[in-house]
């Protein structure tokens, strides 16, 4: 099995934005149009503006991973995790050989911004710092996989 970070894809399924597992990601602040915003305004923002999307491209040797594909479709789960914060990936697409899976970085990080009591307070950007995420992936046939990615979240020049 092949594993790539992946914030995008095709109806094929391709990876159509690759990622690495330490990336910066751009926003356009002008998007941005809340008046003195708070940390869950920018959790909004991220979900329904920017749109990000941190995921997972993987693709098989065989189809389904060597199992049945209603099986493999009932037992496989992704999850994404930030903080104290674990959410089920969103979106899932999957095909006999390859598999991607999705999730809205806003919703994640509205859901740790209440966990740690900020979520109301003035956001600024800077206070982010770097985002770590962790993706465990359980694919139907073998151990969990389990992979890190570090974020950092700036604004446009």
């Amino acid at each position: 099995m092949s594993f790539q970070f992946c914030d995008n894809f095709n109806e094929a399924l391709d990876c159509t934005e690759p990622k690495t597992e330490n990336d910066i990601v751009f926003l356009d602040q002008s998007k941005f149009k809340k008046e003195n915003p708070s940390f869950e305004d920018f959790g909004n923002f991220l979900y329904f503006t920017a749109r990000e999307t941190p995921g997972v491209h993987l693709e098989f040797s065989t189809p389904w991973n060597g199992m049945k594909a209603d099986l493999f479709k009932s037992d496989y789960r992704a999850y994404l995790l930030y903080g104290s914060s674990k959410e089920k990936m969103e979106g899932n697409h999957l095909m006999p050989s390859k598999v991607v899976s999705f999730h809205y970085l806003g919703a994640l990080l509205k859901e740790e911004f209440r966990h740690t009591g900020i979520a109301s307070k003035p956001f600024q950007i800077d206070k982010l710092g770097e985002i770590h995420l962790t993706y465990i992936i359980e694919i139907p046939g073998q151990k969990p996989v389990v992979k890190e990615r570090t974020l950092r979240l700036k604004w446009k020049p």
